[in-house]
């Protein structure tokens, strides 16, 4: 087994003087999918912004890529928060995908999609827009490469907001929720390209309440509960036979 792309040991973290994470571990290895599910309140978006350095830890260790995220350890074994340099170079192998799309108002999808590698990876803008085009058509938007978000559906923004992410190359994508601010009509198309990335056996982290997409396309499914882990399994089996009240609790209310 190669070594995992995200490798959680105890992380735990306090906001307001609650513990939004409780001694949390997991491992995700490369080509993975897994989705966080569970009831709001239970830690997912705060664990999976942990993953992104959006949001610091305080115990435990948390690693993406090998690299501690978010903080570095000092010759005197103190952990110590990491530059914002260095946070900004691991954040380039990773892509985020919100609920709300922040698209840049201003600019039209192609520009949304081309300006980041340009102006953080220096590639040319030559090439950033050839391979802009390439995505928004990947996305099924190759029509809307000169349309403003104004312009576009809420479900159009989130696969203009996929492809942004896309086109820094990252290793690891990350999806909070990505569906929860559309209507329901839109949500099928978000989801489709989300099944195309898992086919090319890109490593995801899903947080979502759409379970049909997690028995559907997840390796794994972890529910959280209270700022845990309560419970891993295939889908599979974790439909069929969830083991942990709390998750049987959860699953008889959604599904």
């Amino acid at each position: 087994m190669t070594d995992p792309l995200v490798s959680a040991k105890n992380v735990s973290r306090e906001l307001g003087g609650r513990r939004v994470l409780d001694h949390v571990s997991l491992d995700v290895q490369p080509g993975e999918v897994v989705v966080l599910v569970g009831p709001s309140g239970a830690g997912k978006t705060t664990f999976l912004r942990t993953m992104n350095g959006l949001e610091s830890i305080d115990d435990g260790d948390l690693l993406v890529a090998g690299q501690p995220m978010g903080y570095r350890i000092a010759p005197n074994g103190r952990r110590v928060p990491a530059t914002k340099s260095a946070l900004r170079q691991q954040r380039q192998e990773i892509g985020f995908v919100f609920q709300h799309f922040n698209l840049f108002p201003h600019m039209t999808a192609l520009e949304n999609i081309w300006h980041a590698p340009v102006r953080v990876r220096g590639v040319a803008k030559a090439e950033a827009v050839a391979q802009a085009r390439a995505l928004l058509e990947r996305v099924g938007l190759a029509d809307k490469a000169d349309a403003r978000p104004s312009k576009l559906s809420g479900g159009q923004q989130q696969r203009v907001a996929i492809a942004r992410a896309l086109a820094m190359k990252p290793r690891l994508m990350l999806f909070d929720e990505p569906t929860s601010a559309l209507d329901p009509e839109m949500i099928g198309e978000v989801l489709d390209v989300m099944r195309e990335l898992a086919a090319d056996h890109m490593t995801m982290v899903v947080v979502t309440h759409e379970m049909g997409f997690a028995r559907e396309v997840a390796d794994r499914v972890v529910v959280m509960d209270a700022g845990a882990i309560i419970e891993v399994a295939s889908p599979g089996q974790l439909f069929a036979a969830p083991e942990h009240p709390r998750t049987q609790a959860f699953l008889s209310k959604i599904l």
